[in-house]
């Protein structure tokens, strides 16, 4: 895969459906060139595209990872993780599930605690979580809107997991309404349910 292709998949997990103009400028490529290189991942099942209509004029093709595409940014672990969900509800039950997710929940809030020390005001707090979640492959940051901020994640690394078990994500909303209290947390956009990323809406009572 040529790196201009490579470039392509990024982009498209970044921002989500785009016509090919934007892609090309971002590249800086033509746009017959960037066309070409998306229609060769296209042949290999990594992206695909739809014609969207926009008022009078010709309908705008935009371009989109596939699902096979997100996988390819990668998934930690994920048929072991898959197998010892399984194993553990089969074995113990669901209960069994959600006291190993309660536990890793603390781990998590612990270490996270730990590495936002001593940071206290809310986008300083924001952008440094948000670093320590792309270490983690969730290609996380932070964008300003209006009053409050938003916590995008583009990837995540632990979807196959997910999937298998929602509490995955259901703790993970917790982990972050935990570490950026009295700041109001609230997802707005998800992978899971269709979303190209996760998108976590802060407010907090002041700006």
């Amino acid at each position: 895969m040529s790196s201009n292709q490579q470039q392509l998949l990024s982009l498209l997990k970044r921002l989500g459906p785009t016509p090919v103009t934007p892609l090309a400028a971002a590249l800086g490529v033509t746009t017959m060139g960037a066309r070409q290189h998306l229609e060769k991942l296209e042949q290999q099942s990594l992206v695909g595209h739809f014609d969207r209509k926009q008022g009078k004029g010709r309908p705008s093709r935009h371009w989109h990872l596939t699902r096979q595409g997100h996988q390819s940014f990668g998934d930690r672990h994920n048929d072991v993780a898959i197998q010892m969900i399984n194993s553990l509800i089969a074995l113990e039950g669901e209960a069994a599930v959600e006291r190993l997710l309660d536990h890793r929940g603390q781990q998590q809030l612990q270490e996270y605690q730990q590495r936002l020390d001593n940071i206290t005001a809310l986008p300083l707090r924001l952008e440094r979580l948000a670093s320590l979640r792309s270490e983690e492959g969730y290609l996380a940051r932070i964008e300003r809107d209006g009053d409050d901020w938003l916590l995008l994640e583009d990837h995540c690394p632990i979807c196959s997991a997910a999937r298998a078990c929602q509490g995955f994500c259901r703790h993970e909303l917790c982990l972050f309404q935990a570490l950026l209290a009295p700041a109001r947390v609230e997802r707005e956009q998800h992978i899971l349910t269709g979303a190209h990323r996760c998108c976590y809406r802060i407010s907090s009572g002041s700006t």
